[in-house]
């Protein structure tokens, strides 16, 4: 089994996760419910041999992770706070390029400030991990 890392786009209802490989190879992505966060964890923590658990800094990243700590064993993986700023915007235009608008929306969207209307926090959670890997880069790329 290769290591993986999992990322979290902490939010106050909701949470983006998205577990990535070193080469930035998605694995999964989803978006789970805030009271059902520990529970995903230990399913993904079985699935995958994830030794480091990145987040993005904003909105209940502290929270998050006290409620990781408490509940489930970690000792062995490393936790990381990544700036999460403009990931939003990086995730919507990351979803309009793998999805494309349909002619009525690109109209649309000449003429207003149009956004996706969809939770875009699997996305944001990907980038989260792909700003990790980049800072990575920079250094030494292992876990």
């Amino acid at each position: 089994m290769s290591k993986e890392l999992l990322s979290l786009d902490p939010g106050r209802g909701k949470v983006g996760a998205a577990v990535l490989s070193i080469t930035a190879e998605v694995k999964e992505k989803t978006i789970i419910k805030r009271e059902e966060l520990v529970k995903h964890l230990r399913e993904v923590f079985d699935k995958y041999d994830i030794n480091i658990i990145v987040l993005g800094s904003g909105t209940g990243a502290d929270n998050i992770v006290d409620e990781i700590k408490e509940n489930l064993d970690i000792s062995d993986k490393k936790i990381e706070m990544i700036d999460e700023q403009y990931t939003t915007e990086e995730a919507q235009i990351r979803y309009l390029a793998e999805k494309p608008m349909s002619r009525y929306e690109k109209l649309i969207r000449k003429f207003i400030d149009w956004k996706v209307n969809k939770a875009l926090d699997d996305y944001a959670a990907v980038i989260i991990a792909e700003k990790y890997l980049k800072k990575l880069d920079k250094k030494d790329k292992e876990f």
